[in-house]
C-alpha cells in the first residue's frame, strides 16, 4: 500500500512539473512573439517563470526562430522514489506577431466593396 502510496505521489510531482514548463514556455512565447519582443526577453520570461514554481528543476529554456518562434523548457521532476530521475520537456509555438495594413483602406472602391453611407434616423 506505500509503494503504491509514492508512485501516485511521485505521477502528481511530475503532472505538475510538467504543467509549470508548458506554463514557462507559453510565458515565454508570449513575451518572444510581441511585436518587439527579442529571444533573450522571451527566454528570460520563461526562466523566471519557471524559477517561481520549485518543482520544475534545474529548468533549461532555449528559444530559436524568426517567424515562427519555438519555447522549448526542459528540467526535471522532483524524485520521491529513490533511483527514479523523470525528466520534463515542453514547446511553445507560435506566430511572431505583426500588424498590417489593408491596401485601400475600409470602405474604399479598390477593396470590392461599396462605399458605406452614413445614415441619419429619420424622424415621423
Amino acid at each position: 500500500m506505500g509503494l503504491l502510496f509514492l508512485v501516485l505521489a511521485q505521477a502528481v510531482l511530475v503532472s505538475v512539473a510538467g504543467n509549470v514548463a508548458l506554463s514557462a514556455a507559453e510565458e515565454g512565447l508570449r513575451v518572444a512573439r510581441a511585436r518587439h519582443g527579442t529571444a533573450a526577453q522571451g527566454q528570460a520570461a520563461a526562466v523566471h517563470f519557471a524559477l517561481a514554481e520549485p518543482v520544475l528543476q534545474a529548468p533549461i529554456v532555449t528559444v530559436s526562430g524568426s517567424t515562427t518562434i519555438t519555447v522549448q523548457v526542459t528540467g526535471s521532476a522532483p524524485s520521491i522514489l529513490p533511483g527514479v530521475s523523470i525528466g520534463i520537456t515542453r514547446t511553445a509555438r507560435g506566430a511572431r506577431e505583426r500588424f498590417t495594413v489593408e491596401a485601400g483602406g475600409p470602405n474604399r472602391p479598390e477593396d470590392g466593396h461599396a462605399p458605406v453611407e452614413p445614415t441619419t434616423p429619420s424622424r415621423s
